[in-house]
């Protein structure tokens, strides 16, 4: 009696785990599509950001498949109806609907980028050493200021002033602080740490661009 017992509360918990399983499976595929579906009539044209939403849209579109094929292989079929924002479908209509946004934020994310590099290209050409490394790093989409406070524009000017700054102002306080941050170097290589000055003010003033 109490062997047979054992045994009904072992499978009857076995059967539970199962349950308990396969609804978290379902749960997270039902997840994976809803995100996927937020994207299926997304155009870039109607984003404020429309690359940083490419590469959410193509991670979504991924992920989505991921769970598509790994529940289909698990026993789920393409038959299988599910309710979406965008409505009811079945499996194999969602997988479709994914793939579409994968590869539309694949090619919006992928060309936006390609967009933004091009028009590093022509400092990347010119800058070596630590200039290079520095633009590439962390100022390639600052705008930079020579000695004086002077913008630099052109790859050329990059390359021949031996004084780069950034500058902001932070206004959480009572009265707005500018700050300047500067590296020297001597051609391509930099001299010393970076110097940072900081004043009371909504603009930095040209000396403190040296």
């Amino acid at each position: 009696m109490t062997r047979k017992f054992t045994v009904a509360v072992l499978l009857g918990t076995i059967i539970f785990a199962a349950i308990a399983v396969a609804q978290k499976v379902a749960k997270e595929l039902d997840e994976a599509i809803n995100a996927a579906s937020n994207f299926a009539d997304w155009k870039p044209e109607d984003s404020m950001y429309p690359k940083e939403d490419g590469k959410l849209a193509l991670e979504n579109g991924k992920a989505c498949i991921e769970k598509i094929d790994d529940a289909v292989s698990k026993g789920l079929a393409d038959s299988t109806v599910v309710e979406t924002y965008k409505g009811k479908m079945t499996i194999a209509e969602a997988r479709a609907m994914c793939v579409k946004v994968r590869d539309n934020g694949q090619k919006v994310f992928g060309d936006l980028t390609a967009a933004e590099e091009a028009q590093y290209e022509p400092f990347r050409k010119i800058l070596t050493g630590d200039k290079l490394t520095l633009y590439n790093d962390r100022l390639k989409k600052y705008k930079l200021y020579g000695m004086g406070g002077r913008v630099l524009k052109t790859a050329e000017e990059y390359r021949d002033s031996n004084l780069w700054c950034t500058t902001g102002v932070d206004r959480s306080g009572i009265v707005p602080v500018w700050s300047v941050d500067c590296w020297h170097f001597k051609g391509m290589t930099k001299v010393g740490s970076v110097e940072t000055r900081t004043g009371s003010g909504d603009e930095a003033p040209s000396s403190a661009f040296r």
